[in-house]
């Protein structure tokens, strides 16, 4: 069975989303990024020069896309940001973030180092 990502197509300048072209499965044949550029209104007229593509794999994000209230590419790292909801109200305007999953890795890095630190400090402090 065929899949294929997103196909997302941004102003390079600024990392607006243009279009999204949505992932598919099943019998289907993926079109090139020349026949969207021929196909879509929404990216047609434009100069090809001044338009990024970034391709996703087919399920990245989902989730992602699913909670966000906006989103944009960055264009110095050719990846996706995201703009989630935010409960504080302090938070006028939120600030576009990693994906989730990005986010979470991290995360647990982090807590692996900080954890490993921990040991070392209980080990050196249990010998002296």
């Amino acid at each position: 069975m065929t899949k294929f990502g997103r196909r997302i197509f941004y102003r390079k300048t600024t990392g607006e989303v243009l279009l999204i072209r949505g992932e598919a499965q099943g019998d289907v044949i993926e079109s090139t990024i020349d026949d969207d550029f021929g196909f879509y209104p929404e990216i047609k007229a434009l100069d090809r020069d001044q338009v990024g593509v970034l391709q996703l794999e087919y399920g990245q994000h989902t989730e992602d896309f699913a909670l966000a209230i906006a989103y944009r590419v960055d264009p110095a790292t050719q990846s996706m940001l995201f703009t989630f909801p935010t409960d504080k109200p302090d938070d006028s305007v939120p600030v576009p973030q990693k994906p989730l999953a990005d986010q979470v890795a991290e995360l647990k890095t982090r807590q692996d180092s900080t954890e490993a630190a921990m040991l070392a400090l209980m080990d050196v402090s249990s010998t002296t």
